[in-house]
């Protein structure tokens, strides 16, 4: 056990550096995050996962600052362990998916919450201050890994400009961001508990997967939402105007995510060759980027169920 919490933390706090100093790098780091303590939970326990967690953490608080080393922390000691407790319980691959989004929601709430209340400012200003606090730093590491001056400048730019606009779109975020972080966590812990030779469930299909109605009913109060506060004047125009965003924001994502679902089936279905199938996704995501045609897809599958008929005609033979 010694040794493989050894290992744990080793990779918990190189991660934790990944997420403090490479912002570009953390949307994969923050899911990995969580496996290591959750590979420690799973294989012994709770207790043990709890203690690699607060090791991780203590080394990051050092290496990378209060902000980033309680965000670490956070991510090993609740949505990691607890993610590792609903696996040494023998949860089903969906249920943990859910389980770890919903921990992930927790955490980001919690250190946002805790950022705000550690600095004392108020959200647009805290956002500020940490995009500030790590841009130093980051600054030096993109120009050891030879980007130029001006790619650095831009990236450094849109890290800033996201900060700022994060508060006002938070509960949008939270949502979004747990999820996708929950599914990266997923697709990348089941490789690595495989290699490791430690159960993990394998009863989930993502070309299968729906999400819930209530979605297209929050895209439609979204676009009602954004109606309003273009035709209406006055300062709870602004409001309807954030609400409407991250409205839309949430549910375009969780449909971007359903026509992906769509897509997989197809190319499952006709059974086409692993090259044409990257050829496809990777044409999927460049049509999603100009002109949202991938959560489109996702909304009118609600009403359509292009899989239901697909098979269909098959069975037909039309």
């Amino acid at each position: 056990m010694l040794r493989d919490s050894g290992k744990a933390v080793a990779a918990s706090v190189a991660l934790g550096v990944v997420i403090a100093f490479l912002p570009l790098l953390s949307l994969i780091a923050v899911p990995a995050m969580l496996i290591p303590a959750a590979l420690i939970t799973s294989r012994h326990g709770i207790s043990a996962g709890l203690a690699v967690s607060l090791l991780a953490g203590a080394a990051c608080f050092v290496l990378t600052g209060i902000y980033a080393g309680l965000l670490i922390f956070l991510l090993a000691a609740l949505a990691g362990a607890g993610s590792g407790l609903a696996l040494r319980r023998d949860a089903r691959e969906f249920r943990l998916f859910m389980v770890a989004a919903g921990l992930l929601a927790v955490v980001l709430g919690l250190w946002l919450g805790s950022v705000l209340l550690i600095s004392g400012q108020g959200p647009v200003s805290a956002m500020q201050s940490l995009a500030d606090q790590t841009a130093d730093s980051s600054r030096q590491i993109y120009q050891a890994m030879g980007m130029s001056q001006q790619d650095i400048d831009a990236t450094l730019t849109d890290v800033s400009d996201f900060a700022t606009a994060l508060p006002y779109l938070a509960p949008a975020v939270l949502l979004v961001a747990s999820v996708l972080f929950a599914g990266a966590f997923i697709a990348i812990a089941r490789r690595v508990f495989e290699r490791a030779g430690t159960p993990f469930p394998r009863d989930f299909v993502f070309r299968d997967m729906r999400v819930h109605w209530a979605f297209a009913y929050a895209t439609i109060a979204g676009f009602a939402c954004l109606i309003y506060a273009y035709t209406v004047d006055g300062t709870g125009a602004e409001v309807v105007y954030l609400v409407g965003m991250n409205l839309l924001i949430a549910s375009g994502v969780m449909f971007f995510v359903q026509g992906l679902s769509v897509v997989s089936f197809t190319v499952w279905h006709f059974k086409l060759s692993r090259a044409k199938r990257a050829g496809i996704y990777a044409f999927v995501v460049v049509l999603e980027a100009f002109f949202y045609t991938t959560s489109l897809l996702g909304l009118f599958d609600i009403w359509f169920d292009f899989r239901r008929r697909l098979i269909g005609r098959k069975l037909t033979g039309h």
